[in-house]
């Protein structure tokens, strides 16, 4: 099966949609500097762009602390815990083994845990 990958930045991606988005939410500091994110269009087009699933990587305590976009940031981040839909790493699940799940934190953990995907347990 062929797959599509695409990178590309917020207001490139504008009119596009995917089964999965990944999102780098590059900003990270003390101050709430979120640049050009602090912007409800920007967050509504980023919302609107999975058809299936997004995953968001980030530091969600720098975009809270937004003084121009930390409200709006803090809205949708209280959404997401309150679907419990935010982790302190990535969630895993094997689709053989399906009551395995486990939560990877470090980068060495996906050959560690869950090499060739799915768990480390013989298929």
């Amino acid at each position: 099966m062929a797959r599509k990958f695409n990178a590309d930045n917020t207001d490139n991606y504008q009119g596009e949609e995917c089964d999965i988005v990944i999102v780098s939410l590059t900003r990270s500091n003390a101050s709430g500097d979120i640049g050009f994110l602090d912007a409800r269009g920007r967050l509504v087009v980023l919302l609107s762009r999975a058809r299936n699933g997004m995953i968001l990587f980030g530091n969600m305590e720098t975009f809270m602390k937004s003084k121009k976009g930390g409200k709006m940031w803090t809205q949708y981040f209280d959404a997401l815990k309150k679907n419990n839909s935010i982790f302190d790493g990535v969630p895993i699940h094997c689709e053989r083994h399906p009551e395995t799940s486990m939560l990877l934190k470090l980068p060495e953990e996906f050959d560690e845990k869950c090499p060739d995907g799915g768990c480390a347990e013989p298929w």
